[in-house]
């Protein structure tokens, strides 16, 4: 890696510990430019406003993401296995399981949703995030499709994949919102034996939910035993 990689990572890495102290709608480029030790007009040789921090930033996120599950993938032997670790990666993402990560994670949900609205804001950022997305669910239709045995191309295919991916995530957010709020009460002894507990649900236990959920969806939708 090379100094000037180096130093962009080094600004990201600082305006992201900024964005979780103050938000995004409060950092400003003189901030980042001092949390980063720079001048504001140095600042502006590596990213000259906030939306090509947060699009660098998008970026290089996705770029770890995909050097940490690629090799993963590859030594899945079979599109069941791969959808099994596309479901524990995400999950180990989302709950600290990987120190890259964790800083981006642990912002709390007002910033994180602030930060949504700004993007989703910027056209230019908006567009990254939509192909990205893109992206991601056509790898997962494929995957999909050769665990069904159905073409990828077919609508009853997608919906299973767009399914399987909504409640993954959907568990992901919620399950976020729930640790957080725990966490944030966790002094108050009214819950002090807080009742909805993740820690003794697995990601096992996860993977066999949604699994249920495709063969399930397979024998309605393409009126088969799977």
């Amino acid at each position: 890696m090379n100094g000037a990689i180096d130093k962009k990572e080094l600004i990201l890495n600082g305006f992201i510990t900024l964005v979780g102290e103050y938000g995004i709608n409060r950092v400003t480029l003189a901030d980042v430019a001092e949390r980063a030790g720079l001048t504001k007009s140095a600042l502006y040789y590596y990213f000259e406003s906030k939306e090509a921090l947060l699009v660098e930033g998008f970026e290089l996120f996705n770029t770890k993401l995909k050097e940490r599950i690629d090799p993963l993938v590859a030594q899945a032997k079979n599109p069941r296995e791969v959808l099994w670790i596309y479901c524990d990666f995400n999950l180990k993402v989302f709950f600290g399981g990987y120190e890259e990560f964790r800083p981006l994670m642990e912002l709390s949900t007002e910033v994180f949703y602030e930060i949504q609205k700004y993007m989703f804001n910027s056209p230019d950022i908006a567009k990254k995030i939509l192909s990205h997305r893109d992206t991601e669910l056509n790898w997962l239709n494929g995957v999909m499709a050769e665990y069904l045995e159905e073409s990828p191309d077919d609508d009853r295919t997608r919906k299973i994949t767009l399914m399987y991916a909504a409640f993954l995530h959907s568990f992901v957010t919620m399950s976020a919102g729930i640790a957080k709020q725990a966490k944030a009460l966790e002094s108050y002894s009214i819950i002090s034996q807080f009742p909805w507990r993740l820690d003794n649900i697995d990601h096992s236990d996860i993977f066999e939910f949604l699994i249920g959920g495709v063969d399930d969806l397979k024998k309605k939708l393409f009126g088969t035993q799977g």
